[in-house]
């Protein structure tokens, strides 16, 4: 069957969005209908529920020791500790109940899932890592604290989307063997190097920017294969130390007024539409070794996909935030090692699996939470193959009577409040806004203010002792109170780094905010030079889909202007 395009109303923004024609061979390739939402909006309605680092104390409701976990005390979910969720001591498939017809399945799901317990923090357990019990949607790592959405890393700190990385701090998306690094985002294969970014292959260097193949350089961007370069210039490698030192990096006023310099060069040089390396008909913006994929962001191997964020090889699948080694999965929030996922938060090995929650190992299950190698499954309950197939027919001609069908679950059905959330992080709204949705609003964020005991930190990491390790300090920004531990410690003094006046939330935000939303506008090259081949004597006219909207500052090239001013 030959598609058009279409253009559709979302029914919860009220703005027009397109269905394009893969789009629906798409939809009817997994049988589910066209979305009725928006990009924008699905991925909101998404992230409503998912909470990565807002964590409270609470205690286990089976073994009652005391835990850390991303529900709050007050929540009236059922709350396992890791220990007791992953062992034998308790059965899921008790929790089951019938399907009732007379009621809508949202509504249903809703209370089942309550009863259910759900795990504490989203990792492993220890099970494949070791001391990393303060880690959230983790995996296979080592001595790892605060780390958000990684897997197979070691001696890392506050680092967030990450994997095959050791001795990195304040990081985001270090993909691909680094060490020693601290506020970089997004490079990989680097070494000893701070604040880089969109980087690769890099040593010693410092405030880069899409620099590759570099080592001791300083204040740099689009640099390819150099050694000893400040603000893009040549020097001698006494000329670099001098003038290095003169920065006086291991102080926080040094730091700072770097940073400063740092961010006016680079709106000074060109930048490409979007980081994209060994891509092929890609949109989006810091994709990697992938083809035919469209309004995908921070994602590697991907092919055959749309609207998808933070993952790692999709294929043939659309609307994921976080997810990795799946296919044919749609409307999810992280469907890993999973094939023909609709509409799931947290599946993990499974398969022809909708509308199910934190189950693993299993097939065949339909409105399931927390299963564990089960098949031919609704509410938890277990059928005859055959009699799951009737069934599940049945409930899905129900959820298209009542509009389910076809729906992520509704934000306000979330376990989480809308201020808890990833999703309060890209669609920011206010306390009146949250409430006026219909939404909760947590109050009660857990937080520590007013027990400040060091309210003046030493400028320069030389001159601060260990005894730091017993100070309680006070956020600039949100005024929270903040501990420096031993082993944050022990890094800054080895690289020389000031001890940070932020706390962990504000400095996680500010890094969020640096990148690029996840959807792009339609823009035209803003090269005006002249001696370029493909425009002498005019303007550039190229045009391209980039997540760089009109209105910021950046000086935004196609990929021809871009490779001639680099290379």
């Amino acid at each position: 069957m030959e598609y058009k395009s279409e253009n559709r109303q979302c029914q919860n923004c009220k703005k027009d969005f397109t269905i394009e024609p893969d789009d629906f061979g798409f939809y009817e390739k997994i049988n589910v209908p066209p979305p009725t939402f928006c990009p924008d909006c699905r991925r909101q309605r998404r992230l409503a529920w998912r909470n990565d680092f807002i964590f409270y104390n609470r205690k286990c409701d089976f073994c009652k020791r005391d835990i850390i976990s991303v529900y709050s005390s007050d929540n009236p979910q059922t709350i396992y500790c890791n220990k007791c969720w992953w062992s034998d001591k308790w059965d899921p498939k008790s929790y089951a109940i019938d399907y009732d017809f007379s009621r809508p399945f949202f509504e249903q799901f809703s209370e089942f899932r309550l009863k259910v317990p759900s795990l504490a923090l989203f990792n492993d357990n220890n099970i494949g890592s070791e001391n990393c019990e303060y880690t959230q949607d983790f995996a296979y790592g080592k001595n790892c604290y605060m780390c958000l959405v990684a897997w197979k890393i070691q001696d890392c700190m506050y680092l967030c989307y990450g994997a095959d990385t050791k001795d990195t701090v304040d990081s985001m998306g270090i993909w691909g063997t680094g060490e020693g690094l601290y506020e970089t985002m997004y490079s990989e294969k680097c070494f000893s190097c701070r604040n880089v970014y969109y980087s690769s292959a890099l040593m010693n260097c410092s405030f880069c920017y899409d620099c590759s193949g570099c080592e001791f350089c300083f204040l740099c961007v689009n640099l390819r294969n150099k050694k000893y370069f400040i603000l893009n210039k040549q020097y001698s490698k006494e000329e670099y130390e001098k003038i290095l030192a003169s920065y006086k990096l291991e102080t926080f006023s040094g730091n700072e007024k770097t940073k400063k310099e740092f961010e006016d060069f680079i709106l000074t040089k060109p930048r490409k539409y979007a980081s994209f390396k060994n891509c092929l008909n890609c949109t989006g913006n810091n994709l990697t070794n992938s083809k035919n994929s469209k309004n995908v962001f921070h994602n590697r191997k991907s092919e055959n996909s749309k609207y998808i964020e933070n993952g790692d090889t999709q294929k043939d699948s659309y609307d994921l935030s976080v997810g990795g080694q799946l296919s044919e999965c749609y409307e999810g929030l992280t469907p890993d090692n999973s094939s023909r996922a609709l509409f799931t938060i947290y599946t993990w090995k499974c398969m022809d699996i909708l509308y199910s929650e934190s189950c693993q190992s299993s097939n065949n299950c339909f409105g399931c939470v927390a299963l564990k190698h089960g098949e031919y499954s609704i509410f938890n309950k277990q059928y005859p193959k055959e009699e799951y197939l009737e069934l599940k027919e049945k409930i899905i001609e129900h959820m298209k009577k009542t509009k389910e069908w076809g729906e992520f679950f509704p934000m306000k059905y979330s376990p989480f409040a809308y201020n808890e959330t990833m999703a309060n992080l890209s669609f920011p709204m206010t306390k009146t806004e949250i409430i006026n949705s219909g939404l909760r609003f947590q109050e009660n964020l857990q937080q520590t203010k007013g027990k400040t005991t060091l309210k003046e930190v030493s400028d320069n990491i030389n001159d601060i002792s260990d005894s730091i390790l017993n100070e309680i300090l006070e956020c600039v920004q949100c005024k929270r109170n903040y501990k420096i531990t031993k082993n944050e410690f022990s890094f800054y003094k080895k690289w020389r780094i000031p001890v940070p006046r932020s706390c962990f939330f504000c400095r996680l935000e500010k890094r969020f905010l640096l990148r690029t939303p996840s959807r792009v506008w339609h823009r035209k090259c803003m090269c005006d030079k002249t001696n370029h081949p493909d425009h002498l004597d005019i303007r550039c006219l190229s045009g391209f889909e980039t997540s760089y909207a009109p209105e910021r500052s950046e000086i935004v090239y196609c990929e021809k202007c871009y490779q001639q001013e680099v290379y």
